[in-house]
């Protein structure tokens, strides 16, 4: 009996450092390729980012999240309609419509992250809004790029009335994302 209970107490002591040592579930997506960085109305931004192909298959969309500590979905800047191409990239507004224009959306996420809160479109009184890629690494299937935008509030979120900002500014913002290596050929 003594020869079993050793043996059940080793056991049992073997699943409990196993299981000690697991990683725990993190609740963020296995989507994200890249990481950016930005001023967001004079504070530094940092987020994960991701590409997808736009609906005009010439552009490309890049997606900046961030999350809470507790792994919740709380921001997305999304920049699309991007051409492969080197050169500065103005935004405009996008209206529904055009798949063919470079522009930009910003939208927060309450609660467990599944209920849009705040949305910002781009602030058309403002013309320094762009994106530029500057470098393309095909080796590695990599872009490397800057961007500012002015966005301005278009929908504020029941949960949030009154909190807010009228206006967001991203200034020297930057990124380094994976990208279908297809776009650039």
């Amino acid at each position: 009996m003594k020869k079993y209970l050793i043996i059940l107490t080793m056991l049992s002591l073997a699943c409990f450092l196993g299981c000690k040592d697991e990683d725990p579930v993190s609740l963020i997506p296995d989507i994200y390729s890249g990481t950016a960085t930005a001023i967001r109305s004079g504070v530094s931004w940092n987020a994960i980012a991701r590409t997808q192909l736009s609906v005009d298959t010439t552009r490309f969309t890049i997606i900046l999240d961030t999350y809470s500590e507790e792994g919740f979905w709380r921001e997305s800047l999304g920049i699309g309609g991007i051409l492969p191409i080197f050169e500065k990239q103005q935004f405009e507004l996008f209206d529904g419509n055009n798949s063919s224009i470079t522009s930009s959306r910003f939208v927060t996420w309450i609660d467990d992250g599944d209920v849009l809160s705040d949305i910002y479109r781009l602030d058309t009184t403002v013309n320094d809004s762009f994106i530029q890629i500057k470098k393309y690494e095909p080796q590695k299937a990599e872009i490397q790029g800057i961007f500012n935008v002015s966005l301005v509030l278009e929908r504020e979120g029941n949960q949030t009335s009154g909190e807010a900002p009228e206006k967001l500014v991203f200034t020297e913002g930057t990124f380094t994302v994976k990208v279908d290596p297809e776009w650039f050929e």
